[in-house]
């Protein structure tokens, strides 16, 4: 792969509220972070704060990071204790509020992640969800405004 991929660990003192439960992954949910932050500015933001939003892998133009273990839930899909939140791996997609070559790069880097996840579940495309099929959130509104679903699904495949 084009880009590295790193676990910043969760303190085990976070779990009950960013991932109290655990959890046996059955798809992919894909976002766009919706702000022009890196994938390590963004994981690390996410683990600090008090609120319960949480995700499990961050991407952008370098680098894959992982701040929420993947047998756990998050707290991403805005289904309250719905599937998104607690079937799915989520994967966001940074540099979306400005676009540009860098969000080309990251949305690259999260297809090929993507494709490589599936792959090692053995899944097929179908496995890969948008935000918007569980909570109506027009997410990620990047990758639907300027390139569309299918072409995601493309890069994936």
């Amino acid at each position: 792969m084009a880009y590295t991929y790193r676990v910043v660990e969760l303190p085990s003192s976070k779990y009950s509220l960013k991932c109290p439960y655990t959890m046996s992954p059955e798809f992919i949910v894909i976002h766009n972070t919706y702000n022009d932050a890196s994938a390590n500015n963004e994981i690390s933001y996410m683990q600090s704060n008090s609120n319960s939003t949480s995700f499990h892998i961050a991407v952008d133009d370098f680098e894959a990071v992982q701040g929420l273990p993947l047998d756990r839930n998050a707290w991403h899909a805005g289904d309250g204790n719905g599937s998104g939140n607690r079937k799915g791996s989520s994967i966001e997609i940074c540099y979306s509020k400005s676009g540009g070559s860098r969000f080309v790069a990251a949305q690259d880097n999260a297809a090929q992640l993507t494709a490589k996840m599936l792959k090692e579940r053995n899944w097929g495309i179908d496995k890969v969800k948008k935000h918007q099929d569980f909570s109506g959130k027009y997410c990620p509104h990047r990758t639907l405004d300027d390139y569309g679903w299918d072409y995601f699904l493309n890069l994936v495949s």
